[in-house]
C-alpha cells in the first residue's frame, strides 16, 4: 500500500512539472478599485469593488488556475480574524459613479454569491491573501459578464468590512492577479 501511495505521488509530481512546463503564467495588476459603504443589518460596513482586466491571450486559452493576491493586512494588535470572500460582480460599474446604492439594482452590489473565493487573514500573519477566481475568470472566457469581483466579509462576520477596511484598500494598491494558462493552437 505504501508503495502505491508513493508512485501514487510520484505520478502526480511529474504531470505537474509537466503542466508547468507546457504552460505560461502571466501578472497583472488590478484594474479600478472602489470602496463603498453602508449599512447591513444596522452595522456601518463597507466592501471592495475590483475590475480584473484580463488580457487577450488568457480570453483565448486554456485557464489551468487563476489567484487574486495581495498582502497581508491585519496587524498584530487586531482584535480577531477576518474572512476576506471574493464575489463575481453581476452589473457593469464605473469607478467615478459607484456607491452603496449605485449602479446597483440591490444596496450593497450585484454579486453572484454562489461564486465565492474565501480566505481567512489572522492578526499579525505576514503570509498574502490569496484567492482563487479561476471559476470567475473561466465565466468570463465564456462571455458571462466581466464586471469584476467584490470583495466583502462573509454574512456571518457582518457581510463587509469594518475598521479593517483603510489596511485593506492599502493593500490591494499591490494586488496581482496570477494567470496560469496554457495558449490555444492557432
Amino acid at each position: 500500500m505504501r508503495d502505491r501511495r508513493i508512485a501514487a505521488a510520484v505520478l502526480l509530481a511529474t504531470v505537474a512539472c509537466v503542466s508547468c512546463a507546457l504552460g505560461e503564467t502571466l501578472s497583472v495588476a488590478l484594474g479600478d478599485i472602489a470602496v463603498i459603504a453602508g449599512n447591513v443589518r444596522e452595522q456601518n460596513v463597507a466592501r471592495v469593488v475590483l475590475n480584473v482586466d484580463v488580457p487577450e491571450q488568457v480570453l483565448n486559452a486554456t485557464v489551468d488556475f487563476v489567484e487574486l493576491t495581495f498582502p497581508a493586512f491585519l496587524n498584530d494588535t487586531s482584535p480577531a480574524e477576518v474572512s476576506v470572500v471574493a464575489h463575481t460582480c453581476q452589473t457593469a460599474w464605473k469607478r467615478d459613479d459607484v456607491s452603496w446604492t449605485r449602479p446597483w439594482e440591490h444596496p450593497g452590489g450585484d454579486f453572484d454569491s454562489l461564486s465565492r473565493a474565501l480566505f481567512t487573514a489572522l492578526p499579525g500573519a505576514k503570509s498574502p491573501i490569496v484567492l482563487n477566481i479561476t471559476q470567475a475568470v473561466r465565466d468570463w472566457q465564456k462571455g458571462r459578464g466581466r464586471h469584476g469581483l467584490f470583495l466583502k466579509r462573509p454574512d456571518w462576520e457582518g457581510g463587509g468590512f469594518h475598521g479593517e477596511r483603510e489596511r485593506l484598500r492599502y493593500a490591494l494598491n499591490s494586488a496581482r492577479v496570477l494567470f496560469y494558462y496554457t495558449p490555444g493552437q492557432e
